[in-house]
């Protein structure tokens, strides 16, 4: 049996049947003044009664919902269709709508739009029309597929809906505007009349009012008509922006068997269509009444072929600038609807020519690629009318939609522009000569946002839409850019003349280059200025035109901006080539100029920026043999006119600021602009500068004739014409141009996989630069003349050192090499090697020797392994020449000075040394670190004067020769020295007499078990000699130690961090004076490298980070005893608080380890040490019967506040280790500083994690009006001192000074309270912890209540301190604490006076007089000079107080007299400090 009509099973065909009972339902609900359905039989909708957008917006939700299940369902249906045997051979347009069946998506659309033709009758009103336009806006986007004929007709339908109101209504509301003024009156002015008049104004007004209300009314029909309008547009948005369906039908449902070249005439035909219908739908959005054409059916085409307008005078720009911004915004969108469809079909027509291209068996179809010459004028139209939407736009909301929306007309239509391109040079002629004629309006809408260039929004302040400049900015480069489009560059660079010959136009790139280039260099007759709202000066104006140039031509296309090119764009930039030679060779000469200006200025940024894309854009012309197009001409006008330009400069006046920025911009160019830039710019540089070099030919022969005529004058004249400043400038030039070589071989080399050029571009220039810097260097050696031309060459021979290619010197060129280098090593080595009273150019000059000296071992060395330059003979001399320069050099190195060691001085010698290191390979760094560590060694084997110049050479080779030089030490092996041996030479004593044999087993595996029996028994001769002879050895060894830290504190030094922990953790806990002495030397180089980096951690060895783990305990016990050397327990506490911080031992997640210390080790130490204390403060209260006991019991106490203070500080540095790694650890740091605190402020505090309450002494009541007295007040300063110790910490996270300061600061604000209703000076305690916390937290943190509560304590601090100063220049005092705590008050105060000064303004009367007391103490002392120039510092400071100028002003007389009784200060820092101090004050007015 046949099928249905509708190629459908009648089951399927009756349930997509029944979906069609909502379209009457619908109209009801539509015309129905209520909202409310009235249909007859059937069941009602449920809608509920409500306002009219409720319904509408109901409405086209159903829609929606309706036609997307009727979508999928017809899918489905299509799916299970048995296809005919022979497919139809017709697929025109007109058949889509009479042959598509009511049961397909596309016949309900229009089946849809006929069951609603009432609701859009002149009859119905405007809310019915409006209805309908949402049920119809639903359904068109719940259609994701529409055929041609059915969107045309229902486009067509939607555009007419877009007209403005016409008729009467619209005659009508002209006089609107006329009407306002004669608003009807609310009242009558009875007075002076009769009641007829009165009875004839109150008539008079009611007919008014009735007026104003029609015309009330007739505005509301007007504006609900807009909204009509604009629904009416979003619904055509929406048919706009769905696919097309091409084979709706039964009979071509089979896309493999349709007629392709008749659908892709479809696809064409609804290209056109999605444009026309944008075009139109906005045209007649933004008309008005009186601009509407009376009738429209002009306005249309036939059906199948597109709309075209024939009144091109329509212009949209004057409506579309009176309506509000949101309806401005759906009129854009309309825009993006059918940009986004005509990608669609155009994706759709490419997959149709590739399967016509594989029917037909051909590579290439010219004819079916080539798009009509309709369709681009269409596009050209329709790229010309949102151009046109841009002027006058200044929305920033607007503005950006719409460069969105240019940018993707750029990325959508111009490949379809180019496929017109990609043709053969055949078919040209062939081709429609409107179609060739067609080009994409570039030019259009570069003048359509070029006005918005460069971007200077500013949003206002808490701007909703968050639109920035950045965004505006980034959107407007997008167009000029053409960001993302793809296409051939030729097609907007053609066009015809007036005789028919093809030319090239200006392009976007073009046009957009220009505006750059006025940017960045103004024409004299263009008045510009830049940004006006000052927010860029104009070197960063110009910078910004560099970047955006940089933005335009270096961009790289999409597939491959992943990559590194290396340079900017690199060589896949397409724009560059979307340019013609005429711009590049513009764009050279604005950059020469604009750089030369940048250059005269100082301007370094602006010229810096300008060389690097000078040298990219060089890099991105170079002509590619794998590209199918060639560059060359664009490279040519670009390089090679510049050079034609610049270069006769370079030989005739290379000195001046022509000269010197033309170098410098060609050496740039020749380093980044690819090797063809490169041979060019030394092809046009080189001979000019040497022509200037060659005066010294003409020189050398005139001073040969004039010895032979022994005529000085003749010498004196020759002399005269030198151009020495001339020949300097040339011989720079050599020395950039050298240099630009070396790094763009040596980006070569990284480009290719190491593969070295040859020949060499230097290879014919060489011999002659060598020539000129041997002459003049020979004769600055020889007349001891250092000039400008010396240093200049000497600079040049180090260039050509490092980069040229020595194996091509000839003998004679070798030979003046040897001479001159000889000469350099009796500059650089000869004397002490130290500048002492050397000129600064002399110094200078020494320097570049040094540096030449070193190039030259390290070049010369780089040969010694056998290498193929080693066999030349200019090689073989070089190294042969290397290899007896180093041991020289490194004699003279590790000499030491004949005045005395001085770590200021400046050593040559050091300077070859690292040098050599910084160039040359590993092998060299090697030799040259072996030589130094074989001589520190050496050093360490003899006794006497001081041996410290290896150690010294050894840690400023590896500050200044490179990162090699770490590794090299690091990796020394046997049968070498190696650091190891380093350690045992720097461990033994400095004689060996009657300790040979302990020596000797010291050698031995020592273990932690102390070894017992007669045999282990050793008697010393004496035990006081045994521990001086330790003790010397170890003053030995810190006084190399500073020399070797550095060493280890590199990078490389984690692969020595495995050798120096076993050295360290078998004599742990140390058992003799030589364990002393290991640690003493092994502990600062651990902590060195633990401390060197976060990095040490992942790189160490598990059993590495084992060992250190279990080193804890030992290393808390080593820092907390007062029996071992100071120098070696801090280096040990470093080392602690490193493993602590820094390791993820399980044993440390719940913070065991920190309390495991706190119990074992800090509880017992401090316990017993503040013990001690109290005993020490009781007994110090009992009077002395002599002199020796108390001096005895002095000793002691000093001893016992030592310990007190050590255990308290290691407190502090748990605490600090314990908040900085943060998470579970935190609760242990919090309970450590309430007990530093507590302990502080009040005296007594409970131990941390123990029910332990220690307790300070607590001071009698005439020991607190006088705490610097008594040492029980100083015992106060202790705990706060640590708790300062742990807020220094610059380790962890952002937090946890602020988690420390809330818990601090309840307690300490309590205990000022407290404080501050007894007369005495402050606690000590408190005084420190006020003084820590204004030092160490910013006052945002601390907050500027709690600051002004503080605040008073500082001052009153400050006042008793300085009636106290004779108290602290005393030498009897117990402790430095109190003097201490003096720097720490004036250093609050500085803090403060820099910061928040208005806080101190109410005690600026009190604050002068303190600082004059402590500026000039009773008894000054050396000690107190550190004090005395921070209180210098605070009256400086304290003169520009902005808010006391009436105090300062009082205050000046005393100031200026105090300050000049201090003038004769016995130290010249203080002088000087007291003089500017004096000076600041004395100028007052």
């Amino acid at each position: 049996s046949r099928q249905s009509p509708t190629g459908a099973h009648p089951t399927r065909r009756r349930k997509i049947m029944s979906n069609q009972v909502p379209f009457k339902s619908w109209l009801d609900l539509c015309v129905t003044p209520d909202g409310k359905s009235n249909s007859n039989g059937g069941s009602q909708p449920s809608h509920a009664h409500g306002s009219s957008d409720e319904v509408a917006m109901r409405l086209r939700k159903e829609a929606r919902l309706h036609f997307e299940a009727l979508s999928s369902s017809y899918s489905e249906v299509a799916a299970g269709v048995d296809l005919p045997s022979s497919p139809s051979k017709t697929s025109s347009v007109s058949q889509d709508i009479s042959k598509a069946s009511s049961t397909t998506p596309n016949g309900a659309l229009a089946h849809l739009v006929s069951s609603l033709g009432p609701a859009f009758s002149p009859a119905a009103n405007i809310d019915a029309k409006e209805r309908a336009l949402h049920c119809l806006m639903g359904s068109l986007e719940g259609c994701n597929n529409l055929t041609h004929g059915v969107r045309q007709a229902v486009g067509r339908f939607l555009v007419e809906l877009c007209r403005p109101e016409s008729g009467d209504n619209a005659s009508d509301g002209e006089d609107n505007g006329d009407d306002v003024m004669d608003q009807p009156m609310d009242y009558v002015d009875a007075g002076n009349l009769t009641s007829e008049q009165v009875t004839q104004q109150l008539e008079s007004m009611v007919q008014q009012k009735r007026s104003a209300d029609k015309r009330s009314s007739k505005v509301t029909s007007t504006l609900a008509h807009d909204d009509a309008r604009d629904a009416a547009l979003v619904g055509l948005t929406a048919s706009l922006h769905s696919h097309l369906e091409l084979f709706p039908t039964q009979q071509s449902l089979d896309i493999s068997q349709s007629p392709l070249t008749e659908a892709m005439g479809v696809v064409y035909q609804s290209m056109e269509l999605r444009l026309e219908l944008a075009m139109l739908g906005l045209r007649y959005r933004c008309q008005t009444e009186k601009s509407d054409p009376s009738n429209g059916d002009e306005m249309w085409g036939g059906a199948g072929a597109g709309y075209e307008t024939t009144n091109p005078a329509l212009n949209i720009e004057d409506g579309l600038s009176q309506l509000p911004r949101l309806k401005r915004s759906l009129c854009f969108n309309l825009l993006e609807g059918a940009l986004d469809g005509l990608r669609e079909d155009d994706l759709k027509l490419n997959n149709l020519q590739s399967q016509l291209q594989l029917q037909s068996h051909s590579s290439t179809q010219d004819a079916s690629q080539c798009r009509p010459s309709s369709l681009l004028k269409s596009m050209s139209s329709f790229t010309s009318l949102v151009s046109s939407c841009m002027h006058g736009e200044t929305d920033p909301r607007c503005i950006l939609q719409l460069l969105h929306l240019l940018n993707k007309i750029q990325q959508t239509m111009l490949p379809i522009y180019g496929q017109n391109s990609n043709i053969s040079s055949e078919r040209v002629t062939e081709m429609d000569i409107d179609t060739l004629e067609v080009t994409f309006p570039s030019i259009e809408i570069f003048d359509a946002v070029a006005p918005y260039y460069p971007v200077q929004f500013t949003p206002p302040k808490n701007d909703p839409h968050g639109i920035t400049r950045g965004m505006l900015q980034d959107a407007l480069m997008a167009v000029l850019c053409e960001k993302g489009a793809s296409y051939k560059s030729q097609i907007t660079a053609l066009q015809k003349d007036d005789g028919g010959h093809v030319e090239e136009k200006e392009t976007m790139v073009i046009l957009a280059g220009q505006m750059f280039l006025e940017r960045l260099e103004p024409p004299k007759s263009l008045e510009y200025d830049p940004p006006s709202d000052g927010s860029e000066s104009d070197t960063e104006d110009k910078v910004d035109a560099i970047q955006d140039l940089s933005s335009l031509l270096l961009q790289q296309p999409l597939s491959s901006q992943n990559g590194d090119s290396g340079v900017l764009g690199g060589k896949n930039a397409l724009n560059v080539t979307r340019a013609t030679p005429a711009f590049f060779s513009s764009l050279s000469s604005s950059l020469a100029r604009v750089h030369e200006t940048a250059v005269s200025s100082d301007k370094k940024s602006l010229a810096s920026a300008i060389r690097k894309f000078s040298s990219s854009v060089a890099y991105a012309l170079e002509p590619d043999t794998s590209s199918s197009k060639s560059t060359a001409p664009l490279w040519e006008a670009y390089v090679v006119d510049l050079l034609r330009h610049l270069t006769p400069a370079l030989g005739s006046a290379p000195q001046g600021m022509h000269g010197r920025a033309s170098t410098a911009l060609f050496a740039s160019m020749a380093a980044e602009g690819g090797l063809m830039t490169l041979n060019k710019v030394i092809d046009g540089c080189y001979p000019r500068f040497l022509g200037v070099l060659s005066l010294l030919d003409e020189n050398d022969k005139c001073k040969e004739t004039d010895e032979g005529e022994s005529s000085p004058k003749s010498r004196m004249s020759t002399q005269k014409t030198r151009d020495e400043e001339k020949m300097a400038a040339a011989m720079r030039g050599i020395a950039a141009l050298i240099s630009s070589c070396r790094v763009a071989l040596q980006k070569w080399q990284r480009d290719n996989e190491g593969v070295q050029l040859h020949p060499h571009p230097l290879r014919n220039y060489i011999a002659s630069a060598i020539d000129k810097i041997s002459i003049v260097l020979s004769e600055s050696g020889v007349e001891h003349e250092v000039g400008s031309l010396s240093l200049a060459a000497i600079g040049a021979l180090e260039s050509v050192l490092t980069s040229a290619d020595l194996s091509i010197l000839e003998e004679r060129d070798m030979a003046s090499l040897e001479k001159s280098f000889s000469l350099m090593s009796c500059t650089a080595l000869g004397g002490d090697g130290a500048t002492v009273d050397d000129s600064s150019k002399r110094h200078e000059w020494k320097m570049a020797c040094a540096r030449v000296l070193g190039a030259v071992i390290s070049v010369g060395l780089r040969q010694d392994k056998g290498t193929s330059n080693a066999t030349t003979s200019s090689c073989g001399r070089m190294n042969n020449f290397a290899r007896s320069l180093l041991p020289e050099v490194l004699a003279s190195a590790t000499s030491p000075l004949q005045g005395g060691p001085n770590l200021r001085i400046t050593r040559y010698d050091w300077m070859v040394l690292a040098g050599a290191c910084a160039n040359s390979t590993s092998h060299v760094n090697e030799q040259i670190v072996s030589e130094l560590l074989s001589s520190i060694m050496a050093e360490l084997r003899t006794s006497g004067t001081d041996h410290r110049a290896a150690a010294m050479a050894l840690s400023y080779v590896v500050h200044h020769g490179g990162p090699n030089v770490g590794t090299a030490f690091h990796s020394l092996s046997c049968p070498g020295p190696t650091p190891n041996d380093l350690l045992e030479a720097l461990c033994k004593p400095l004689k060996r007499g009657p300790f040979e044999d302990s020596m000797v087993r010291e050698k031995e595996v020592v273990t932690r078990q102390l070894q017992v029996g007669m045999s282990a028994l050793q008697l010393p001769v004496s035990r006081a000699m045994d521990e001086e002879v330790a003790n010397d050895a170890m003053r030995r060894a810190y006084s190399f130690l500073p020399f070797l830290i550095p060493v280890y504190e590199c990078p490389s030094s984690i692969s020595s961090c495995n050798n120096l922990v076993e050295f360290v953790d078998p004599i742990m806990p140390p058992l003799s004076e030589w364990d002393e002495l290991k640690l003493c030397v092994g502990l600062p180089l651990l902590a060195a490298i633990l401390n060197s980096s976060s990095q040490v951690y992942r790189l160490l060895e598990s059993a590495t980070l084992k060992t250190l783990r279990s080193m804890i305990t030992y290393l808390a016990q080593f820092s907390i005893s007062s029996d071992h050397d100071t120098h070696s327990r801090s280096a040990a506490a470093s080392c602690l608080f490193s493993v602590v911080f820094h390791s993820n031992g399980d044993d440390e997640r719940d913070g065991n380890v920190i309390q495991n210390l706190l119990k074992k080790v800090v509880s017992p130490a401090l316990t017993n040490a503040l013990d001690c204390l109290s005993k020490e403060v009781t007994d110090a209260a009992t009077p002395r019967a002599s002199g020796c006991l108390i001096e005895t019991s002095k000793q002691s106490m000093q001893s016992t506040f030592s310990r007190v203070e050590d255990a308290l500080s290691f407190l502090g540095l748990l605490g600090s280790a314990a908040a900085c790694k943060g998470g579970p650890f935190s609760q242990t740091s919090d309970k450590i500083v309430s007990f530093l605190i507590r302990l502080a402020c009040t005296g007594a505090s409970q131990f941390p994690f123990s029910e332990t309450t220690l307790q300070l002494v607590i001071p009698s009541e005439m020991e607190q009006k006088h705490p610097l007295l008594h040492t029980s007040s100083h015992a106060y300063i202790l705990p706060a001192s640590a708790f300062g110790s742990m807020l220094s910490v610059h380790n962890g996270g952002p937090f946890w000074r602020q988690r420390l300061t809330h818990k601090t600061l309840p307690v300490l604000l309590k205990a000022l309270q407290s404080q501050a209703k007894s007369p005495d000076p402050p606690a000590m305690g408190t005084l420190t912890v006020v003084c820590h916390m204004i030092c160490c937290l910013p006052v945002s943190l601390l907050g500027e209540s709690n600051v002004k509560q503080i605040l008073p304590t500082l001052i009153a601090g400050l006042v008793y301190f300085s009636k106290n100063t004779d108290v602290l220049t005393r030498t009897e005092m117990t402790s430095s604490k109190p003097t201490d705590l003096l720097s720490i008050i004036l250093a609050a105060l500085v803090k403060i006076l820099r910061t928040s000064p208005e806080d101190v303004t109410k005690f600026v009367r009190i604050i002068i007089p303190s600082l004059l007391l402590l500026c000039s103490p009773t008894e000054p002392c050396e000690r107190y000079i550190p004090k005395q120039l921070i209180v210098l510092q605070c009256l400086e400071i304290i003169a520009a107080h902005p808010q006391a100028r009436n105090s300062m002003l009082r205050e000046k007389d005393q100031v200026v007299a105090v300050l000049s009784a201090v003038v004769d200060h016995p130290s010249l820092i203080v002088r000087n400090a007291v003089v500017q101090a004096r000076n600041v004050w004395y100028t007052l007015e």
